[in-house]
């Protein structure tokens, strides 16, 4: 009963931190604990698409990754703790949100289950392809060694399978670390470069670990390319 309390309280915290109130909710029997809520509203202002970018827009990442291969250390008890993906997922990216509305956003998108790469392909659009600096990319401590021990959980492995024919990998890290399932990762977003280390700095500014991780180019095949 404390874990359930405690998992009430997190989201009832988080759902007051973005001003989202809670409507009703039912309950099941089932020998593993499982928790979500599902989103129904109306957009206010404007809605950003996942596939409006533009050739020379920015990438901007602003999370690290890394959680599924931190969550699957811990569940074979590989790990005590992990602190800073704990931070990482609890954090909401409502402020991330706030700043982007005073820039030009021409996608945006968020890194969950279908890993950097698989959201990526959402932002894919008949006239550009997308170049990753994955030097750029920050990763969760502990994500790079546990992704070299062959640490990850299976969802990452069906990622890389169902989307390695659309990638150039030129990368020398473990690709596994950019098809690794999210849970609760940052948002992509593509925005003009000449307004993109403004924005960062404005996210910087807010908290919000953000980074320029690439850039979208004319298209080509492959149509995300890893260097």
């Amino acid at each position: 009963m404390e874990s359930v309390q405690a998992i009430m309280q997190g989201c009832l915290d988080k759902l007051s931190e973005c001003t989202c109130p809670l409507l009703g909710g039912h309950s099941l029997s089932d020998v593993e604990q499982k928790f979500g809520l599902s989103v129904t509203g109306v957009v206010e202002k404007s809605l950003w698409r996942n596939d409006g970018a533009q050739v020379g827009d920015a990438i901007l990442l602003s999370k690290p990754l890394g959680s599924g291969i931190i969550t699957t250390a811990l569940k074979r008890k590989l790990l005590e703790s992990a602190p800073q993906a704990i931070e990482s997922m609890a954090a909401l990216n409502f402020k991330a949100m706030q700043v982007l509305q005073d820039f030009s956003v021409h996608a945006c998108t968020d890194v969950t289950g279908f890993g950097l790469v698989g959201h990526l392909c959402e932002m894919l659009n008949p006239a550009i392809s997308i170049e990753i600096n994955t030097g750029a990319i920050p990763l969760l401590e502990g994500a790079l060694e546990l992704a070299k021990q062959g640490v990850y959980p299976g969802g990452s492995v069906a990622n890389k399978k169902a989307l390695q024919a659309r990638v150039c990998n030129q990368s020398e890290l473990p690709d596994i670390l950019f098809y690794d399932a999210q849970t609760s990762g940052g948002l992509l977003v593509a925005l003009g470069a000449k307004e993109a280390q403004e924005c960062l700095r404005a996210l910087r500014d807010l908290g919000v670990e953000a980074t320029w991780v690439g850039t979208c180019v004319c298209k080509r095949e492959p149509r995300i390319k890893l260097f």
